[in-house]
């Protein structure tokens, strides 16, 4: 990219206020853009990762230079560098001492050509951002989702300059515009929603985009806005996403979700687990149905019974079998 190494004072600095740190927020919030001030401050309230730099460059200065714009009024728009700019302005501020060779009043820049086209800019801050902090990956979506949407930029154009995989790309844009509906449907915008479109199962992806109803569904269990959401992230140390997935394939765990507003992923999956046993020990569907039926036996029916010596054989046989069984599963869970 065409530039000019120099000198810029730091009081003729404008902070990026466009920055791609900032995609995910405008995108979803339709937030106005913020004012240098409000960045400003939102740079230092980060508190850990500034005061990291703020040491490091009051201790030895800036090394390496930022790159910069000429604005129409004369000053410079941090293209790249804003939190650096930060922590300069908050030296002079504080009238830090400059060591050595060091001065909080300038700044090495790139000054970037005029010929230079507004996508390109853009897609420097892209190249730039590598070894910087890192964006958190629902802001890599968001600049992945401006590029494809805004830009007009293909697939293949993207993962060329973010140096990632045309399949990282395909499943950024696809897991953020699910995102989007979601937050735009339940008005929850909290960011770590991302991971629930972006890290969860495939298996979870595809059900969620069968149905209206299902994506409905989805977007209810795992929102927090009514209280506890029923479906947690594995980031968040739960495997509730893991243990819903295996549930998409029993439609009586499902159902328990739908229709009792209490019931958990876990209670969810105690109907698959069940349903599991079931498929392999087909007998035990008729034990609950037969106990109701002996239970609800009347006096007549006793009589017969009473009468008919082998099936009274059958039912101790019966009895016998049933405590040795619990018996058994005793000793296990004893173990």
């Amino acid at each position: 990219m065409k530039s000019v190494l120099q000198e810029i004072p730091v009081d003729l600095l404008k902070l990026d206020l466009e920055n791609p740190r900032l995609y995910s927020n405008r995108i979803l919030k339709d937030e106005e853009l913020l004012t240098d001030e409000q960045l400003h401050n939102a740079i230092v309230s980060e508190t850990e990762s500034f005061n990291s730099l703020y040491r490091a460059i009051k201790r030895s200065g800036v090394r390496d230079p930022i790159w910069v714009k000429e604005d129409s009024d004369g000053k410079y728009v941090v293209i790249e560098g804003n939190r650096r700019t930060t922590v300069l302005r908050t030296l002079l501020e504080e009238e830090a001492e400059t060591p050595d060779g060091v001065s909080w009043t300038s700044i090495p820049a790139h000054v970037i050509d005029d010929s230079v086209s507004e996508l390109e800019i853009k897609l420097q801050k892209v190249r730039l951002q590598s070894g910087k902090k890192a964006w958190g990956v629902v802001n890599d979506a968001a600049v992945v989702h401006e590029f494809h949407f805004q830009e007009r930029m293909g697939i293949e154009d993207i993962a060329d300059e973010m140096q990632i995989s045309k399949a990282k790309v395909g499943k950024l844009l696809k897991s953020f515009k699910l995102y989007l509906e979601y937050a735009r449907e339940t008005g929850d915008t909290n960011e770590k929603r991302f991971s629930m479109f972006n890290e969860v199962p495939v298996k979870i992806i595809d059900w969620i985009e069968e149905s209206p109803r299902q994506k409905a569904d989805y977007h209810k269990w795992i929102c927090p806005v009514d209280g506890p959401a029923k479906i947690r992230s594995a980031s968040a140390g739960r495997e509730s996403a893991r243990e819903f997935a295996k549930c998409l394939d029993t439609p009586e765990a499902i159902e328990l979700l739908r229709e009792d507003p209490d019931s958990t992923i876990e209670d969810a999956f105690e109907v698959v687990k069940e349903n599991d046993v079931l498929k392999d020990m087909t007998f035990l569907k008729r034990i609950l149905p037969m106990s109701k039926s002996l239970n609800e036996m009347d006096e007549t029916q006793l009589a017969k019974l009473a009468n008919e010596k082998r099936l009274v054989v059958h039912l101790r046989s019966l009895k016998n079998a049933c405590e040795q069984v619990l018996n058994d599963i005793e000793n296990m869970e004893e173990i």
